[in-house]
């Protein structure tokens, strides 16, 4: 098929027509560009947005570079404390309440029996006679013949003031010591109160802390010394009241710690009174004593007691020489007397 050949005419409408449409087109495109729809992204800003973009992450690029991160911190871990033990002394220990203490020295005596003499056993006047205790060491120390059979107190029936042990006696071992004695003139029951003691002048005797003297009683019977015979302390030598039935107060006792001594002045004596109650009771005693002269003696106590051995100390003191009598005196809920114990102290 031939090609078709367009006129002078036609050629020039179509060069025509698209001038026009070039031109219409060139003016639509200059009102798009002077005023851009607010819908449509200005390339401009787009281009100005990404490069800050950009430039604050190559910023924030460079910060890193030039400044790494610190390593997070490792946390220190408190150090730990070492205690060094330090070597600490135990507390004392406290004896119980009702424990006996150890008694100094490891000297105590156990009564065993009455050889002879049983206690009430009846003497006339003057009548002389052997008393003979069995003792046991229940110490711990061998009692050596350097120990000695002392006086203690009470009525010494003209007996030394002490005896040395015949034999060494070693814990656990009984021996038997005998010391004369003489009955007193007077009629009445006498008690005569012994200890033991050491090479080194202490006394020991019986309980728990021995410090309870042995002793030895007896009665004396028979007629009255001739008038004119002095008794042993030169003062009437008066016998316990006895104990009547369903008393309260069944026993009382006095002991002087030296009964015969001779020392320096002024010198004080000891007495320890005892006595025991068979009930919970109000108790009235007192010291009673006689020396030939005026003295000051402690008042009279009364007070409630509980039923049992309740033991009281009395000191008398003396500047110039002494010869005389005391005894312990219950005079309430029962009147009850305990024996004479006499002493005599010379003055240096």
């Amino acid at each position: 098929m031939k090609p078709r050949h367009l006129s002078r005419k036609s050629l020039a409408r179509l060069t025509t027509l698209i001038l026009v449409f070039s031109l219409l087109s060139a003016c639509s495109l200059g009102q798009q560009t002077s005023t851009p729809s607010t819908d449509q992204p200005n390339p401009q800003a787009i281009f100005t947005a990404a490069a800050a973009t950009a430039q604050a992450r190559l910023t924030e690029g460079a910060s890193i570079t030039r400044t790494p991160p610190s390593p997070t911190p490792t946390e220190t871990p408190a150090p730990t404390e070492v205690i060094t033990p330090t070597a600490t002394t135990p507390a004392p220990t406290v004896n119980p309440a009702g424990q006996t203490p150890t008694v100094a020295g490891t000297n105590v005596i156990t009564f065993v029996s009455d050889v002879t003499v049983p206690d009430g056993t009846t003497f006339k006047p003057g009548e002389k006679f052997t008393k003979t205790w069995r003792l046991q060491n229940s110490g711990t120390a061998t009692w050596t013949t350097a120990y000695s059979l002392v006086f203690y107190g009470g009525e010494q029936m003209g007996a030394p003031a002490s005896i040395p042990l015949p034999l060494s006696v070693a814990p656990g071992a009984s021996i038997d010591l005998s010391v004369e004695l003489t009955a007193p003139l007077n009629a009445g029951k006498y008690t005569s109160y012994w200890m033991l003691r050491t090479a080194n002048g202490l006394n020991f005797g019986l309980g728990g802390r021995a410090d309870a003297p042995f002793y030895t009683v007896i009665n004396v019977d028979g007629a009255a010394a001739a008038p004119g015979t002095p008794s042993p302390t030169g003062t009437e030598n008066t016998t316990p009241t006895p104990t009547q039935s369903g008393s309260v107060v069944v026993s009382a006792s006095l002991v002087v710690d030296n009964a015969d001594v001779t020392a320096a002045c002024p010198h004080t004596f000891t007495f320890n009174a005892e006595f025991a109650i068979n009930k919970a009771v109000k108790v009235t005693y007192l010291l009673e004593a006689e020396t030939g002269f005026p003295i000051e003696l402690p008042a009279p106590t009364t007070i409630d007691l509980g039923p049992g051995v309740h033991k009281i100390t009395y000191t008398l003191a003396f500047t110039d020489d002494v010869q005389g009598w005391a005894r312990f005196h219950v005079t309430a809920p029962d009147d009850l007397r305990s024996q004479q114990v006499n002493f005599t102290l010379n003055c240096e």
